[in-house]
């Protein structure tokens, strides 16, 4: 993320003072990490105009692994040793379900015949600048574990550039895969990685539960806890509609889930001003009074970014 890569920050604050902290520090206890405010802020404290950003050496090796998921395949405990095996050499460990990349498939001209199993699709990848590592060695013996604990019902492994870019090709056409079938109802949700499996279960019956006919297309991060749970929108129906519908009901059912859970309801969209309500649904009531503390030292005429997030002291919060 990229508040962990973040060293220092420049930004103008509504009035215009200049808050500049630009040193290349790793280690910097000097009172208030005030840089961290603007993370994640989405514009509503200042303008940031300069940055510091920790870099890592561009890879210069990868392997690249298609696995096919067998039924029952717990996510969790699948990672697990691919983490302990690769360490710091993951970079990729991506969910897809059956039938987002079904859906990817459909979006494409010449789709990879690289198909699901069971119960989806994982990619995973190795990177390094090391010329001494044999990642594919590496990602083989990983496999290896996989499959002998029957989590796996076929694995590709990356034999060429051109392979491994119709991996990730497939991977990120899921969203015009939606768009293409009419959207969908997107909830971008966050559970801690030992809760996944739990989520998508109970997540799974709720859908059920509130309509049997509806679709899914279900990806993400699974290394961050990241999930992309997005209800399919019916073909020939009024997509605004059925937006609404179901936001105002089987959303609230997911977010209450991934709150049960200890999870969010916004990995990586944010807040906005169309989540706001979300944020006091779910958010810790200290948490958000100390946030709105801190619009109104940054911004008390709310005028960056009006009514986003949250609105300065003395303001009532717009649903």
């Amino acid at each position: 993320m990229t508040r962990d890569l973040l060293l220092g920050i420049e930004a103008v604050l509504a009035d215009g003072t200049v808050v500049s902290d630009m040193r290349k520090l790793r280690k910097n206890n000097t009172g208030y990490d005030v840089k961290q405010c603007f993370v994640g802020s989405e514009g509503t404290l200042g303008i940031v105009t300069g940055a510091v950003l920790r870099l890592a050496p561009l890879p210069t090796r990868r392997a690249t692994a298609w696995l096919k998921l067998a039924s029952g395949a717990p996510l969790a405990e699948l990672l697990a040793p691919v983490r302990r095996e690769s360490a710091d050499l993951l970079t990729t460990f991506e969910f897809m379900a059956a039938r987002s990349i079904a859906l990817a498939s459909d979006a494409m001209t010449d789709p990879p015949s690289l198909g699901a199993g069971s119960a989806g699709a994982v990619l995973v990848e190795f990177a390094s600048s090391s010329c001494h590592l044999d990642l594919d060695e590496l990602m083989e013996a990983v496999l290896a574990e996989a499959i002998e604990a029957g989590w796996i019902e076929d694995a590709f492994l990356a034999q060429s550039g051109s392979q491994r870019t119709a991996m990730w090709q497939l991977r990120e056409t899921i969203p015009e895969g939606e768009k293409c079938r009419n959207g969908s109802v997107k909830h971008d949700i966050s559970v801690p990685l030992s809760s996944i499996q739990r989520f998508l279960n109970l997540a799974g019956s709720q859908v059920r539960s509130y309509d049997a006919q509806l679709e899914l297309s279900v990806y993400g991060h699974v290394g961050d806890g990241n999930l992309h749970y997005n209800v399919l929108i019916p073909p020939d129906v009024d997509r605004l509609e059925f937006t609404r519908r179901i936001e105002g009901s089987l959303s609230l059912q997911l977010y209450d889930t991934a709150a049960t859970l200890g999870g969010t309801f916004s990995a990586e969209h944010g807040v906005g001003r169309f989540k706001k309500h979300l944020l006091e649904r779910y958010g810790d009531v200290g948490r958000i009074a100390a946030m709105r503390r801190i619009k109104t030292a940054f911004d008390p005429a709310d005028i960056m970014n009006a009514g986003a997030i949250v609105c300065p002291l003395g303001e009532k919060s717009a649903r």
